[in-house]
């Protein structure tokens, strides 16, 4: 069931590439557009944000606008998408611009992020505890860090998407509950858990190409495969929400 759900949001995207860019691409266009403007300037090492840190000269004024440009740029496309999918809803040159399901869907996923906060604190508290005496022991980083990526990530990914399969609905109409997704998925964690290893995979071999592929990665050709790896991430993701909405809210067969 995981691979198909999975599959069967491939194909909403690859399979359906024309209205993907119906829906996306002109405001990619404008996210590329402002990243350029707003953050390409910006170092992507640690060493060199800490630097601009020290001297004060971090430009926190666009590093908020830019994200701030880009938060609303996502809400509409997936928001959009959402809609196109689960309701036909066709884009003419963007989206309908529709500020009331982009400020739900965004306040849904706080409130997600925000029940899945205790979690995440308890779970990194024992990971935490459990990666520090593997190492104190003689135990090597990386499989310490791999134990707690197991204790933390995982559930919390599975608890996140779980929550997160109302999230369509927020794009669709007000008042959707918040626990909506997470009894509709009952009896699915192990489904839920098998899309997101796929998934995470998907989105691995991506960041591997690119690597693989390109060495500067201020270079041109890096910068247009960033803006479409984003994409296919973005897209992916939202059709995962749109499959799993369907499927266990809806009660849509996967074909």
């Amino acid at each position: 069931m995981s691979l198909r759900i999975f599959l069967h949001s491939l194909r909403q995207v690859f399979g359906n590439l024309s209205g993907a860019l119906r829906v996306s691409g002109v405001l990619m266009l404008v996210q590329f557009a402002v990243f350029l403007t707003l953050g390409r300037s910006l170092p992507t090492d640690e060493a060199g944000m800490r630097q601009l840190m020290m001297q004060g000269e971090m430009p926190w004024g666009r590093i908020v606008l830019s994200a701030l440009v880009s938060t609303v740029l996502w809400l509409w496309i997936i928001v959009g998408w959402h809609r196109y999918i689960l309701l036909n809803e066709q884009p003419r040159l963007v989206p309908t611009f529709r500020l009331d399901r982009m400020l739900g869907y965004f306040g849904k996923s706080l409130l997600v992020g925000l029940i899945l906060l205790p979690l995440a604190l308890i779970l990194g508290f024992v990971g935490g505890s459990i990666a520090s005496g593997m190492v104190q022991g003689g135990g090597k980083a990386i499989p310490a860090l791999v134990v707690m990526g197991l204790i933390v990530y995982v559930p919390v990914s599975v608890v996140g998407m779980r929550l997160g399969t109302m999230l369509p609905g927020a794009a669709l109409e007000p008042g959707v509950p918040v626990f909506s997704g997470w009894e509709a998925t009952r009896g699915a964690t192990l489904t839920i858990l098998g899309v997101m290893v796929l998934s995470v995979g998907f989105s691995l071999v991506l960041e591997f190409v690119g690597m693989g592929v390109f060495g500067d990665p201020r270079s041109v050709p890096s910068l247009i495969y960033e803006l479409v790896r984003q994409w296919i991430i973005a897209m992916v993701g939202a059709s995962i929400l749109t499959t799993l909405y369907g499927h266990y809210v809806e009660k849509r067969p996967l074909v």
